[in-house]
């Protein structure tokens, strides 16, 4: 258990700006092609007019009326021609993530078209706004007078915590405080709703988010009754008797029965009642990562945010025991969670299918914000390691390379004929990436986390001997402008990262004395080596703490070994027993058809497979690309067999290219794998022309 407390400040993604390398790549196409693209999806389905309240209920139209979709809305919540779409509960929040996103970029470059448009959204919801501070599309136009009725299901919560923090984003980037008005009366509102009185609702979300939207507002405005609410939803979070339950009876409704009934309703899970919300009991004893893998991680967040403001030590231990289960236990490789396409939820432990992963975009973006926050509290690199592998790994792979396509699931392997030939065909499960989804959380939320980057990047606090230190999480080509001790400093970052492991580290001041500067030292990276001069150099937990009046010499070349190598899952994830993936810095590889064949599955990695990369500048936007040695068996001598006697197998050799994980299925529809056949032992020896094992050539099985 982590106990110790260290607790440090994002330096804000304001003062931080990508110069050149990889994310400013990737950010440049975020702003381009992909928020203009969410905006045209927005449009076209009818979330941007919903706020205009145009919508009329039909006769006999209400909640569990009509046809549902394979991605679970009613068809009268899609535009069809001339037809006026009914909202749905959550459109709210994604417009809120749009605004979020599209303000960030605009921090970086003004656009008056994109301003206008934001503006004309944030006038609709003014005049959506209630004279009390409600504000909701779908409970003003739907069902009006049903307000926190079904707190639940339906995302008012949810909703109002995107909108909170799509607010704060647009003031920060332009100064404007409309929205940032309108949220703030409705944060004041949802204040006297919920709480502790008799006069007020004893509730908590069906969906966690708003806890760090209240915090967010909280350290922007100062006001502390926000952070006091966000506690709030977390500590009455699964106490008996059960909020979500006393809800349905106040209103006639049956507990049990949500629509599947069991499934959104009250969960069956082997931990108990509500376990799919994380309400099954109180977050404090908790002690598995359990139910929906999106909600649990934005729980997760918002602890680690509640406990870092109001030094709740109990709150933080209880949020390191989750976060210890997840990584330990019920992570991909890929820093995905929730295995488990049912409720889109995490399994039992080691429960980490491939072909069939649910792996979703959105829980690999709540992974990075629980990271970061976690880091926060005490800078230690099991923290960061994980949210750099979520973020480019499973965060990453969610977008295509144009940037116009978006994965919801994210597979470990892929076989598309297997999705093919499904009676229940879901969208959201091809292993091919789509331009939009009815549920459309995923694209939104890449976004937002892609264009805020540079607020991952850096925190800043105190050490133990009171002394002041920066904290370097994330390496990119860039600058950041930092006030240490009141005084500007401008670090400079250079570097090829992620393909290369060289980081130059100019550091600009005036700033006379001592300071630290703490670097992460990935796992992955083996022994670093650092050059620079009149430095007291110390470890701690993963970073490498460089302490120096910068002003006199403020130059460091930090370079962490960089070779591709093969990983192992534990053995308690049995679908992965046998099997080996690759590993280049901080990107995890895959083998697909389009550089190999399909038979990828019959591969072999042996004890000498060598493992070279190489950059390839035309391929994939220009990548570093793994050359690996391997065998497979030879299939002339399965013609006309489907099963045969074990004995002797003949291999033939087979050169393999890998490729990063996240550049997967950018070149149409193909077989794909991570995990490779491993056999330690066994070398590609050559005998009469086959390919056996040297220890016992008379038996390669």
């Amino acid at each position: 258990m982590d106990e110790r407390w260290q607790k440090s400040l994002p330096v804000s993604w304001k003062n931080v700006r990508f110069t050149g390398g990889f994310w400013k790549k990737r950010q440049e196409i975020n702003e381009q092609v992909t928020l203009p693209a969410e905006y045209e999806q927005c449009k076209s389905s009818g979330r941007v007019d919903s706020v205009k309240c145009i919508y009329k209920p039909r006769e006999n139209s209400g909640p569990g009326q009509g046809v549902f979709t394979i991605d679970g809305v009613l068809e009268e919540n899609l535009a069809h021609g001339e037809t006026v779409p009914r909202p749905h509960h959550y459109w709210d929040s994604d417009l809120a993530k749009w605004i979020e996103g599209a303000s960030y970029a605009l921090w970086y470059e003004r656009n008056p078209e994109t301003e206008a448009v934001i503006d004309g959204i944030i006038d609709d919801f003014g005049k959506l706004q209630m004279p009390d501070g409600y504000v909701n599309t779908y409970y003003t136009v739907v069902e009006p007078g049903k307000r926190w009725t079904n707190v639940h299901r339906m995302h008012e919560l949810y909703c109002a915590g995107h909108l909170i923090e799509a607010a704060a984003a647009y003031y920060e980037a332009t100064g404007k405080a409309k929205l940032l008005d309108i949220v703030e009366r409705y944060a004041d509102h949802i204040d006297r709703v919920f709480g502790p009185a008799d006069h007020q609702i004893h509730g908590y979300p069906g969906h966690q988010e708003i806890e760090l939207a209240l915090v967010k507002l909280y350290r922007l405005t100062g006001k502390k009754k926000y952070l006091e609410l966000a506690a709030y939803f977390l500590n009455e979070r699964g106490k008996q008797p059960y909020f979500f339950e006393e809800e349905a009876r106040q209103q006639g409704r049956d507990p049990e029965d949500g629509g599947p009934k069991g499934i959104l309703g009250k969960s069956f899970l082997a931990q108990g009642p509500y376990a799919l919300f994380q309400a099954h009991l109180p977050v404090r004893e908790q002690m598995t990562a359990e139910g929906h893998a999106v909600r649990l991680a934005y729980m997760g967040a918002g602890m680690a945010d509640v406990a870092s403001e109001t030094g709740d030590k109990s709150l933080w231990q209880a949020c390191v025991r989750l976060w210890d289960n997840v990584t330990s236990k019920r992570m991909y490789i890929t820093g995905g969670i929730g295995s488990q396409d049912g409720c889109e939820r995490f399994n039992f432990d080691y429960q980490l299918p491939n072909e069939e992963s649910y792996h979703e975009t959105c829980a690999s973006v709540a992974m990075v914000m629980w990271g970061f926050r976690m880091l926060q509290v005490a800078p230690d690199r099991r923290y960061g390691d994980v949210m750099e592998r979520a973020l480019y790994n499973g965060v990453l792979s969610g977008v295509s390379l144009s940037g116009d396509r978006f994965f919801y699931a994210n597979h470990l392997a892929a076989h598309p004929e297997m999705f093919r030939d499904r009676i229940i065909r879901n969208p959201r499960m091809f292993p091919e990436r789509q331009r939009w989804f009815a549920v459309s959380c995923c694209p939104m939320n890449l976004a937002r986390l892609l264009e805020s980057l540079g607020g991952y990047q850096y925190t800043k606090g105190k050490l133990d001997d009171g002394g002041q230190a920066v904290y370097v999480h994330l390496y990119q080509e860039g600058t950041a402008d930092i006030r240490v001790r009141d005084k500007k400093v401008v670090i400079r970052q250079e570097t090829d990262y992620p393909w290369q492991g060289d980081i130059l580290v100019t550091v600009g001041t005036d700033l006379d004395g001592a300071w630290t500067l703490a670097l992460r030292i990935p796992e992955w990276s083996g022994q670093p080596v650092l050059e620079t001069e009149d430095a007291e150099v110390w470890e701690d937990r993963g970073y490498l703490y460089v302490r120096k009046d910068w002003s006199k010499n403020g130059h460091l070349h930090l370079s962490l070994p960089m070779q591709p190598v093969l990983m192992e899952a534990h053995p308690g994830v049995r679908m992965d027993c046998g099997k080996a993936a690759i590993q280049y810095g901080p990107l995890v590889y895959c083998v697909e058809e389009a550089d190999n064949d399909a038979d990828l599955f019959d591969c072999i990695l042996t004890g000498d497979s060598r493992l070279e990369a190489g950059f390839e500048e035309s391929l994939l936007g220009g990548i570093c690309t793994i050359q690996a040695q391997g065998i497979r068996r030879n299939r002339e001598q399965w013609k006309g067999r489907l099963y045969q006697p074990a004995s002797r197998s003949y291999f033939e050799p087979v050169k393999l290219k890998a490729v990063p994980y996240y550049t997967w299925a950018n070149r149409g529809t193909g077989a794909m794998t991570v995990w490779m056949n491993h056999i330690p032992g066994m070398d590609h020896g050559k005998v009469d022309g086959k390919y056996e094992d040297k220890a016992d050539r008379g038996n390669v099985n």
